[in-house]
């Protein structure tokens, strides 16, 4: 499933793409404008083109959502989990790092360059994959502790402190990322 683990490592960076269009005030009209040298002249409110930027990521990890399906399946079982965590908050700096690094990027060619990299290092290195979009989508993050390993579980479910939890469907992103496809 590598073709989808980079859709997905895309997909979680292209938030630094609407913060740093927002951050430079490019509006979809300045946009059109300097592609066609002025030659088409429209205008479109700036709040509607700030709506889009964030609505196109958002869009992107709905689609993602949606393929979740074709992932390869496995289980967990409550009597080999070990402790469960929330991992929200372990993302906190990670999200904050989203934001610092779409404002201080200065040109579209180090916006690009910077994209490609850090997909390009997310999909090769083995780790946690975390998108803050799906947030939005009603997902929550929870480390799992299995066999003295960690793993990262997104699920729609709202797991309680001590609770017993059966994973009977999750898909597998990578070996430390998975997410639960039984609501």
């Amino acid at each position: 499933m590598k073709p989808y683990r980079l859709f997905f490592v895309a997909t979680s960076f292209l938030l630094i793409f609407s913060i740093f269009l927002i951050n430079h005030s490019y509006t979809i009209d300045l946009i059109i404008n300097k592609i066609t040298s002025n030659c088409i002249t429209i205008h479109i409110p700036n709040w509607i083109s700030y709506i889009l930027y964030i609505l196109v990521p958002l869009f992107f990890t709905y689609i993602d959502h949606r393929s979740f399906k074709m992932l390869d399946h496995s289980d967990i079982k409550s009597d080999v989990i070990q402790g469960i965590e929330p991992a929200s908050a372990s993302f906190l700096p990670v999200f904050f790092g989203y934001i610092f690094v779409g404002l201080s990027i200065t040109t579209i060619q180090t916006l690009l360059l910077i994209y490609c990299v850090l997909t390009i290092m997310c999909f090769c290195a083995e780790i946690y994959l975390y998108n803050p979009l799906f947030h939005l989508l009603g997902y929550k993050f929870y480390f799992v502790t299995v066999n003295k390993n960690k793993i990262l579980i997104m699920t729609q479910k709202e797991i309680r402190l001590r609770e017993l939890v059966n994973f009977e469907r999750l898909g597998r992103i990578n070996d430390f990322t998975y997410i639960d496809l039984k609501k």
